[in-house]
């Protein structure tokens, strides 16, 4: 398939609806909840520190009231836990597995119930936290850190660039985001950037699997050969079904001091959701294609770029992960030979580093 093609796919693939499971029954659920949960959790959801039960507790059991909790991660995790008890994803070995005893509905409807009890609520569903590609912008706001490596093979002298990020929840809707950058080209290293940005969610809908954000960065040069930018983006995820998301980004490269030294960029990665086991191997593929506002002899009107890659699930939550891939010049193929990809991702929110192996 020729890569207009490839594009053309990726953002039809937008259009298409998630497979919807049947309803829970969350009378059912509630009634699951109350006799197998609650004395833990709490009748509503949040843990009794007073109980005696939960005093005798080595760990606080999770409390589904927090509507920040409740929404951060996909059903799916909490899904693994119910039906194969808390070691299942490296939380304690107190939390039973109800899978036999329940069943496939019961475990169902008891997950439906537990995800009401932090009431109404403006967060995000966990289940648009898609994963992390190479290049295209991220639509789901996160708690993280993440270290990302690239190699460019190219004529002359090769380059090596890392790229520490933080990134921290504000709010419902908000992210905070702060990268800084240091490069080796040849026997040259340097620090390059730092790039404090943010993220707002302009829209999210769980039934339907997608969510829209506004987000941008200011580029703050470190050497004197750098020009300061601009880089504000609109970013989209959708669940397409149970075995594949999509994203897709665009953003603008705008520097302050040469207009001429700023490109457009558009991004889009489908994602092959084969398992709900955070701990695996998912394999994906981007396409990027970027049109630079000045043009000198021999460049394309658009650069693209092919980056086959694979998110490798460390932990067993996956809140440590690595991410793999390489970048393949379609044209223009003077800018670099490749360029090789690794990031290493760690969700703060879901445990310490060591946590859950």
């Amino acid at each position: 398939m020729r890569t207009p093609g490839l594009l053309f796919l990726l953002a039809a693939l937008a259009s298409v609806a998630p497979v919807v499971s049947s309803a829970a029954d969350l009378a059912r659920g509630r009634q699951i909840f109350e006799t197998n949960c609650a004395s833990c959790h709490g009748a509503a959801g949040k843990p009794d520190l007073q109980s005696p039960v939960v005093q005798a507790l080595a760990v606080k059991p999770a409390n589904f009231s927090d509507p920040l909790f409740n929404s951060r991660e996909p059903a799916s995790h909490w899904q693994i836990v119910i039906a194969h008890g808390g070691p299942a994803l490296g939380f304690s070995e107190l939390m039973p597995a109800f899978g036999e005893a329940l069943g496939d509905e019961g475990v169902k409807d008891v997950l439906a119930y537990s995800r009401t009890l932090a009431g109404a609520h403006d967060y995000p569903d966990g289940g648009m936290n898609l994963f992390l590609s190479l290049r295209t912008k991220k639509a789901f706001p996160e708690d993280e850190w993440v270290w990302k490596v690239r190699h460019t093979d190219k004529d002359g002298p090769n380059q090596w660039r890392n790229t520490l990020e933080y990134e921290w929840r504000i709010g419902t809707r908000w992210q905070g985001v702060l990268e800084a950058s240091h490069i080796i080209d040849g026997s040259r290293d340097r620090f390059d950037v730092v790039e404090p940005g943010f993220k707002y969610v302009l829209h999210h809908d769980a039934s339907a699997g997608r969510i829209v954000t506004l987000g941008g960065n200011l580029g703050v040069p470190l050497r004197s050969d750098r020009d300061w930018e601009v880089l504000p983006y609109i970013a989209y995820g959708k669940v397409l079904n149970e075995q594949w998301t999509l994203q897709t980004s665009a953003r603008l490269k705008m520097s302050l001091e040469d207009f001429d030294h700023s490109s457009a960029e558009f991004a889009g990665t489908l994602h092959w959701t084969h398992t709900i086991s955070p701990r695996a191997v998912f394999p994906g593929i981007e396409v990027v294609a970027e049109a630079p506002f000045e043009r000198g002899p021999g460049v394309s009107a658009v650069q693209v770029s092919v980056l086959p890659q694979m998110r490798i699930g460390l932990s067993k939550r996956g809140h440590v992960a690595l991410n793999l891939g390489v970048e393949l010049p379609v044209n223009d193929s003077y800018r670099y030979d490749w360029r090789g990809y690794a990031y290493l991702i760690w969700d703060i929110a879901d445990g310490g580093f060591f946590e859950g192996w």
